[in-house]
This record gives structure tokens, sequence and C-alpha cells, in this order.
């Protein structure tokens, strides 16, 4: 047998036992809601104190979903699926979220001696996720001041993780409680990156109020910088109170700056007054 040929074997032979291999690693475990790791008692710190040492103590891995239940607004779009809606030939789907079902999702570090929060996300577990290869600690129904407090010193600790601020501001934003717009306009005007300033605006018009179109309006008389005022134009555009409408208005008519002025006029556009008419 030549030498060509028995490369060409051994060759093959290595690919077989390399795919095999790697078809092995490729297997997943799968976790749904029914596998959750109940944590009972005490409040949200010790909850996680909890959890961690239980998923330490399991040598099930290096990382693992730390989750719970807290009071979500009503209206709000929470999981990644929230406010689709399906429109053709006259038949309508909305898809709304169900506040009952709304949770925090951590993803924890758990190779340290202290759990480290690497991710934030929020879902409705009314959806039937399916987690691979991690489990799931669930601490059951938290407060939202617990909860609001826990993601606010993890944004503050960890300020240079950019999706993680984002996301924590995201989160914020769905809590029912009176914490949630001024902590969102603390981090507007306080914070010095713009684009976590922008997102705290973003979070901002996703609450659709009186007060939050308020605080919109305030932010915009005060600000100075140009790209974070054409995200609050972009902000009370998506309320739909009249004096939503009126302000743009005004920014149209009366703004000193041109760029203000033409993002005001395409806000108009789409703003959708009180009185149910749309401005042209």
């Amino acid at each position: 047998m030549s030498c060509k040929i028995l490369f060409t074997l051994a060759l093959t032979g290595s690919l077989l036992v390399s795919n095999f291999a790697f078809g092995q690693e490729q297997v997943k475990r799968r976790y749904t809601r029914a596998d959750f790791i109940n944590i009972e008692g005490g409040n949200l710190n010790e909850k996680v104190e909890r959890a961690f040492k239980q998923f330490k103590g399991s040598n099930q891995g290096d990382s693992v979903w730390i989750a719970y239940h807290f009071p979500a607004r009503d209206g709000a779009s929470i999981g990644p699926f929230g406010g689709m809606i399906y429109y053709d030939e006259g038949i309508k789907l909305e898809r709304r979220d169900d506040p009952a079902s709304a949770a925090v999702f951590l993803l924890t570090d758990a190779t340290g001696s202290q759990p480290k929060f690497t991710r934030i996300k929020i879902l409705t577990l009314s959806e039937p996720f399916v987690f691979e290869n991690r489990q799931v600690y669930w601490l059951g129904d938290i407060e939202a001041a617990q909860s609001i407090g826990l993601i606010e010193n993890l944004m503050r600790a960890d300020k240079e993780n950019r999706d993680l601020v984002r996301n924590a501001l995201r989160a914020i934003s769905v809590h029912q409680s009176p914490r949630v717009i001024p902590l969102l306009k603390e981090v507007a005007t306080k914070e010095t990156n713009l684009e976590i300033q922008r997102s705290a605006v973003s979070n901002l018009a996703r609450i659709k109020s009186a007060e939050s179109l308020e605080t919109l309006i305030n932010l915009y008389d005060t600000s100075t910088i140009d790209s974070l005022k054409e995200e609050i134009i972009n902000g009370i555009a998506r309320n739909d109170h009249r004096k939503a409408a009126d302000k743009l208005l005004a920014i149209a008519k009366s703004d000193p700056n041109p760029k203000m002025r033409q993002r005001a006029i395409r806000g108009l556009s789409t703003v959708n007054k009180s009185s149910g008419t749309w401005v042209n």
C-alpha cells in the first residue's frame, strides 16, 4: 500500500474521531421551568447568596442563571416578543406581555468566592423558554424596591460594561415603581457617557406616561448636547399625550438649531395626539 493511501486513510480516521468527539461535545442539556431549583425564604440578597452557595456545592458548572419575578408595569413590553403585531389582509394579532409572568434573569459567574453577574435579561415566563447547559435557580416573588436596588448597584459597580448597563436600564424601566423615572432621569443627566445617557432617555420614552413626558421635556430644555436632544425628541414623539405634540410644534417653530427643528417636524408626522388625530 502506498504512502499516499496510508496518509489518506490516517487523515480520514483522524477526522472521523474528531467529528465524533465534536459531536459528543455538542450534546446539550435542556432545562425548562419545571427544572427550576426553588430558593425559599429571606430577602433578595439572602436568596442570591443561598442560590450561589447551593450551585457551587453542586459542581454543575461555572455559571448559572439566578432569576425571580418582579412587579412589572402594565402595558410594558417585557420579553423579546412583547408588543409584536401581525397584520395581513385585515387579520390582526397583537402580542402583549403579561406582567404577572415578568422575570429578571441574572447570568452569574460562579468561578469565584462571590457571585459575579455578567448579564441581565428580562423575560416573560408565559413563553416556553428552554435553557441550554445552565440551570436556573428561582428566587420567587421579589418586591420592586429590592429588585431595582440590586440592579442599580450592579449597574453602578460595573459601569465599564456598557451592554450590562444598557440592559440594567431596560430592566429598571419595566418595573412598577415610583423610583423608576427619577432613576432614569438621574442617569440621563449625570452619566458622563453619552451612549448610556441616550439609553436612559430611550427607556424613559418607553414608559409613555405624563410624568415621563414631563421629564423628557425638562431634559430637552436643559440639555446642551445635540445628539442627546435628538434622542429626547424621538422619545417625545413616542408619547401620545397632547403635550408631546405641543412640545414638538414649539421646537419645530422656534428652536434656534435647524437640525432640531427638522427632527421635531419628522416627529410631528408620527405623533398621535390625545384627540386621536394624526399631526402632519
